[in-house]
This record gives C-alpha cells, structure tokens and sequence, in this order.
C-alpha cells in the first residue's frame, strides 16, 4: 500500500525522517497550513502540534509532508470551530475593517490570494497537489475521499483560479 498510510517504522527513523522533513519540507507545509485554513500567523504552532502527533501517537506516516499538512489543517479547523461563536460576537461589537496588505512578487500574492478564495476542498487540494506536490491517491487517502473527489475539486480549483486570474486553463 502506497500513500500518507501507517507503515511500521523504528522510533530511530521516525525522529530521522522528522529531522529531514524539518530540514527541507517544513517551510512549505507551513505556507500551504496557513493558507488552506487562512490562519498563517497559527500555521506553525499546528504544525508543530501534528508533528508532536508523530512522536507521541505511534503514527507511521509514508509520506509525512502530507500527513503533517492535513492534520494541521484539520486541528486549525477545530479550534476554529471552538472559538466561532466568539469571533462572530466580537465582530457584532467592532467593526474593524481587516487590512492586510500583501508583499512580494504581484503576481505570486495574484495567485496566492485567489487560491485562499477558492472554497475549502478546493483550496485543500489545490495546495497539497501544486503547492506541496502530492499524488491524487495520496490526498484522496489523506481527506478520506474519492480519487474522482480529487479530481473534480482540482478541476473546479484550477477552473475558479484560472477565471480569476484572467488565464486559460491547462
């Protein structure tokens, strides 16, 4: 079985393959963390968080950069879910506008800010898959969902960016 699926590892390669990911992989989830769930400036304490998960639960991931990335995602999500209700009264009480200007490259924030538009699934998918380089296979395992799931959220993804940004599909 190939994928983000458990396989049997020593706890010696396990803290290996953890200092590796640290060493090379680790910025790019952080970046794809923080804008699939829109949260960057908490992206690397989840990560960290999912990271912990490895070391502490026995996961045996294969394709660690992918498991890191979901779980993440998924606890970013739950603690924004515990916390909706505070947020939305707050938001009742003072209507700040958000500003947050973007720098870098136009044409990088161009796409990053239309991908953090596109809807979850949408969104999820098209970081694991162009951002962080993950197989269909491997994300439709990783979210519990179809392989044609996949698909068609890439397709709506790049369909949705493509029309934003004023370019043609490829």
């Amino acid at each position: 079985m190939s994928g983000i699926g458990a396989a049997p590892v020593s706890p010696v390669d396990v803290e290996a393959a953890i200092r590796e990911f640290v060493g090379s992989e680790y910025p790019r989830v952080v970046a794809a963390v923080g804008h699939a769930t829109g949260q960057p400036d908490v992206a690397e304490d989840a990560v960290q968080d999912a990271l912990i998960k490895v070391l502490e639960d026995g996961h045996r991931p294969r394709r660690l950069a992918a498991w890191v990335t979901v779980v993440a995602i998924n606890i970013l999500r739950a603690r924004h879910r515990r916390s909706r209700a505070e947020e939305r009264a707050t938001r009742r009480m003072e209507h700040a506008p958000a500003d947050d200007a973007a720098s870098g490259v136009p044409e990088r924030v161009a796409v990053l800010e239309a991908v953090d538009r596109l809807p979850d699934g949408q969104r999820v998918a098209v970081l694991l898959h162009y951002y962080l380089d993950a197989a269909v296979a491997d994300i439709a395992t990783a979210l519990g969902v179809s392989e044609g799931t996949v698909k068609t959220q890439l397709h709506r993804g790049r369909r949705a960016l493509a029309a934003v940004l004023g370019e043609e599909e490829t």
